[in-house]
Order: C-alpha cells, then sequence, then structure tokens
C-alpha cells in the first residue's frame, strides 16, 4: 500500500531536521510526507530547502504574518510551496480581511486548518466556506477530538456535519490524540468511524502529527493502529485514507 503522511513538522529551531522524520518514515514503510509549518514560524525557507532537496517526496504548507498582504504567500508560492496553514477563524490585518483565503485560492493552494470545534462551528469558519467552494481545504486533527469527548458526541456530530461542503477534507491522526494512553489502547471512541462515514474514504488522510505524536503512541504504532482498526474495509476505501486521498489534494515537487 502506497502511503502518504500529512501531517508532520520539522524545523531548526523547534522540531526535529527533516532526516530525521525520514528514517521514522523508512521504519515505517511511507513514501511521502506534508510538511506542515508549526505555529509562530514564518520563515518557511528550511521547507523550501527540504522539497528541493527530496524531488517528489515532500509537499509543504506555510505561516505568514497576519499582516501580510498576499505578496509573501505567493513569494513562498513560487518557492514550490503548495499550501498554507490557517486557523479556522483566521483574518488577515489588511484591507480584505478574507486576504489569505482568497490568496490561497487564486493561487490553488491547499489550506490545512488548525483548528478548535468551537472554531470550526463559528460564523468565521462557515463564511469562508460559503464564499470559496472551491478552495480545498483540509480539517487537522480529526477536527479538534480528543479524549475528554463523550457520548452523544453532540458537537462532534455538528463538525461532520460541515462535510456537506464538498472541498472540505479531514486528517486522520494517529489514535493517541483521542484515546486514553497508554498504547495499546484498550477503550476506542468511534470517532475515527463516524469521520469516515461523514467524509467518505476519498475525502479522509491520515497524518501521524510528527513528532508531537512520540510523547504519545510512537510514529509507527500512529500508523499500525489506525491501519488495523480499518481493517474491515475495502483494500481501496484504506488505500484512499492512508494514501490516495492525499495525492489527490497535495502537489508534491518533482
Amino acid at each position: 500500500m502506497f502511503i502518504v503522511d500529512t501531517h508532520c513538522h520539522t524545523g531548526t529551531n523547534k522540531y526535529e531536521p527533516v532526516e530525521a522524520l525520514m528514517f521514522h518514515m523508512e521504519q515505517a514503510n511511507v513514501s511521502k510526507a506534508v510538511l506542515i509549518q508549526h505555529a509562530g514560524n514564518t520563515d518557511n525557507s528550511y521547507h523550501v530547502q527540504c522539497i528541493r532537496s527530496h524531488p517528489n517526496r515532500f509537499a509543504a504548507a506555510m505561516i505568514v504574518d497576519t499582516s501580510d498582504t498576499g505578496e509573501k504567500i505567493d513569494f513562498w508560492a513560487q518557492q514550490g510551496i503548495v499550501g498554507i496553514r490557517l486557523h479556522a477563524d483566521s483574518r488577515s490585518d489588511t484591507i480584505d480581511p478574507l486576504m489569505h483565503w482568497r490568496t490561497a485560492d487564486n493561487l490553488n493552494l491547499v489550506v490545512s486548518v488548525s483548528c478548535s470545534i468551537p472554531t470550526l462551528l463559528g460564523d468565521r469558519f462557515s463564511q469562508v466556506l460559503e464564499i470559496f467552494p472551491d478552495l480545498k481545504i483540509v480539517i487537522e486533527h480529526l477536527g479538534g477530538a480528543n479524549h475528554d469527548m463523550k457520548p452523544p458526541y453532540r458537537e462532534f456530530k455538528s463538525v461532520l456535519a460541515l462535510s456537506r461542503y464538498p472541498n472540505l477534507l479531514i486528517k486522520l491522526p494517529g489514535f493517541g490524540e483521542f484515546c486514553q494512553l497508554p498504547y495499546p489502547f484498550v477503550d476506542v471512541p468511534p470517532l475515527a468511524r463516524m469521520v469516515l462515514e461523514s467524509f467518505g474514504p476519498q475525502r479522509v488522510m491520515w497524518g501521524s502529527d510528527y513528532p508531537p505524536v512520540s510523547t504519545r503512541e510512537g510514529y509507527s504504532h500512529s500508523l499500525e493502529f489506525p491501519l488495523s482498526y480499518f481493517s474491515d474495509l475495502s483494500r481501496e476505501d484504506r488505500e484512499w485514507v492512508f494514501g490516495r486521498t492525499a495525492l489527490s489534494v497535495w502537489r508534491f515537487a518533482e
């Protein structure tokens, strides 16, 4: 199975360099990865270096200052970065509050959305979904799912109702984000299966959250466990969740 990891962090001033990620990818038989810029860092040059040094292996999502008028977004896009990370309620400090969303739409970038359940259900994100129906938007971290959630999951079901927007996708993280540690998990809430039923396998993509996942179940387990959990799915559906959805959305530099 061709596997793509859609949520990894690398760097030189906070997280580990890309070579550490590549080691874990090779151990877990992961072929490609999306480098998501970490919060607070608007210097995306290391990600540019990574995608150029390892052709067809990485894609990347930038972060820019809220004051950017779109020039920096365009600059980094010209360097080969194909996505941008925005908060679900993000607004720019420019004459056009939707400037960053609008520029992403114009440049055909993928938006990786950091979020909480309240921001996903808020008016600001709703406005974005209505105004930009063709913009590829990927919700991170299973929409803010966590191990404190209890049935009947009313708020989480409201997030799942956003699947009515066909341009909206969602990342499936390692289950340590919403299951009680330690690994192996004893009680697994139905959150991942609820997501799959709502969005369908062609709009769900696996993302490890490396390296923070190392403090939960670890990189390899973040892949092995959901692969086992979804063993009842058809091979085609599993191929979508763990690779093909990512390849259909993210453009990998050659």
